[in-house]
């Protein structure tokens, strides 16, 4: 067993060993036109075993300062276990899924089954849509600084958001693509967000007007915070749709003063701004017109931009997250797929991996 201190330096010195020592010479020596080879799916299967691995055998009731709110969902699953816990006011689908592995499974034996969930169903997709290509969205998806978190920390919106990236790829089959997004929303009603925005852009079709609303947004932000923290809380306590008592947690003023001062985080606005920019750059200026895309790039520019205009709320990270979870997608899609824009697709693929490899390491660092 890793010693918990340990656990996140321990993952992320094998994960950068695997792609700096084999996984860049790789790249770098062979075209990406031989992606058939057995090494991609020998990679392929290492990163699924190494993230499955770690998010789902930590400790289950390892210090909250390490592993969030493992500690409390680790509480909730034996109390369910134990018969204490019977009735769930929120989140019906996770308690629900809760529930039915509590019939069959030990707790450790949950936590697997959620880290399953968690990287599986995404990569299902990606497998569906890249082919052979996989490894390359894989890798810059596992790396983004918010999957580790949202694997242990944040359980319930990582498997929402792995639910809504599955459902993604049923997008020929309505009604199951539909109603994966009923289950996604029933395990975090957050993900109604993503939801909201991935219909609006069968309405706004102009990749310009997402661009002008995501620019639009930082202003209004910076000079109206309270008036839309405001507003967000009242609708989230008062419409009987999206209601949630987290909202006076989530956006009170109150909150704001005394857990975190409400930053402007422009840091965060930068690192989204790289996912606005390749999406742009790609759909507009190199006219890539893939359907699929371009309502992956419109959910996730209005669902940030959405985040902006809440940027002072305490856990912002976690509003982020429900455009964040698309944005490997975003940046990844474009040079993965048959359409080639130019011969250095492979040289922006080396930039978005170990770029993002970087970045998340930066982040845990400070």
């Amino acid at each position: 067993m890793i010693p918990i201190e340990y656990y996140k330096i321990v993952y992320f010195t094998l994960i950068s060993l695997v792609l700096i020592v084999f996984f860049l010479p790789k790249i770098i020596m062979e075209p990406l036109v031989s992606s058939n080879s057995k090494s991609n799916q020998f990679f392929v299967f290492i990163i699924l075993v190494l993230t499955i691995g770690f998010i789902g055998l930590r400790d289950p009731w390892g210090l909250e300062r390490f592993f969030g709110d493992t500690i409390t969902y680790s509480e909730y699953y034996e109390a369910i276990q134990l018969g204490y816990l019977t009735e769930f006011t929120i989140d019906y689908g996770f308690f629900f899924f809760m529930k039915m592995c509590s019939y069959l499974f030990t707790l450790r034996h949950f936590y697997i089954i959620c880290a399953m969930i968690y990287v599986l169903l995404p990569f299902v997709s990606f497998k569906k849509w890249f082919g052979n290509m996989v490894i390359y969205v894989l890798l810059v998806y596992v790396l983004s600084f918010s999957f580790l978190p949202f694997g242990i920390n944040g359980v319930r919106n990582g498997l929402a958001s792995a639910i809504f990236i599955f459902a993604l790829g049923f997008t020929e089959k309505k009604w199951l693509m539909y109603s994966l997004f009923v289950l996604s929303i029933s395990f975090h009603k957050a993900m109604v967000l993503p939801f909201l925005t991935f219909q609006m852009v069968y309405i706004i079709k102009n990749p310009k007007y997402y661009l002008y609303l995501w620019l639009l947004s930082i202003p209004l932000s910076f000079f109206f915070s309270k008036s839309l923290l405001s507003l967000a809380e009242f609708i989230f306590e008062n419409d009987s749709l999206i209601q949630d008592s987290r909202a006076s947690t989530y956006f009170s003023e109150d909150t704001i003063v005394t857990k975190v001062g409400g930053v402007f985080r422009i840091d965060f606005i930068l690192y989204s701004s790289i996912g606005v920019i390749i999406g742009y750059w790609s759909i507009v200026k190199k006219s890539f017109n893939n359907k699929l895309y371009r309502k992956i790039y419109g959910t996730y520019v209005l669902a940030n931009a959405i985040w902006i205009l809440l940027i002072y709320a305490p856990y912002t990270n976690r509003v982020a997250y429900l455009s964040w979870f698309l944005m490997p997608i975003v940046l990844t899609f474009p040079f993965v797929t048959k359409v080639r824009f130019t011969k250095h697709n492979k040289k922006y693929l080396i930039y978005i991996i170990y770029g993002t490899l970087a970045f998340t390491l930066l982040m845990e660092i400070i």
